[in-house]
């Protein structure tokens, strides 16, 4: 009897870290994805870029919708995400995510930057916890932020990816700010 008890639970707990193990699948491939390509020196920064209320719906995330330094976007996610989507994409935004990236999730040997203040000898890159949806031509989309720090030198971009196989393909990159 105890011998069955302890199979029980040795097969619920073996479920649960299973489970455990897909959350955050498509998100940690594309921040795979984007930090095994950088500079062996690079480091990635331990705390994800939060999504803050510049960011806290779609309008606000659509490129169509940003004018950076005189230049109106064309590059249009109404042409990607149906108003069901869309609307996925404002609870996406306005919810709770992690605020740490995972050292044992990422394929890649790379350090993490712990440190509030900048290694100004080392570039940091950082992201945001990526959005991902399938978009009306049922392909999956990947939506990060990133910023590259060197020295006093900062700028952040949005970057939108479509998924084939086993990559990330670029379809859309917008600076956002720069230092």
């Amino acid at each position: 009897m105890l011998i069955s008890l302890k199979v029980i639970l040795a097969s619920i707990f073996l479920l649960g870290s299973l489970d455990t193990k897909n959350e955050g699948k498509e998100e940690y491939d594309l921040i795979n994805f984007l930090a095994c390509e950088i500079e062996d020196y690079a480091l990635i920064n331990a705390e994800f870029i939060p999504w803050n209320a510049e960011y806290d719906s779609f309008e606000n995330l659509n490129p169509k919708n940003k004018n950076f330094a005189g230049q109106i976007e064309k590059y249009d996610l109404d042409e990607t995400f149906d108003e069901n989507q869309r609307q996925e994409i404002d609870d996406f935004l306005k919810s709770k995510h992690p605020s740490k990236v995972k050292l044992h999730s990422l394929d890649c040997k790379r350090e993490l930057n712990k440190s509030k203040v900048p290694d100004y000898l080392k570039t940091i890159y950082s992201y945001s916890y990526p959005l991902i949806s399938e978009g009306i031509d049922q392909e999956l989309y990947g939506i990060i932020l990133e910023s590259v720090v060197f020295g006093p030198n900062y700028t952040l971009y949005l970057k939108i990816f479509e998924k084939h196989e086993d990559s990330w393909d670029l379809v859309h990159e917008i600076e956002l700010a720069f230092s």
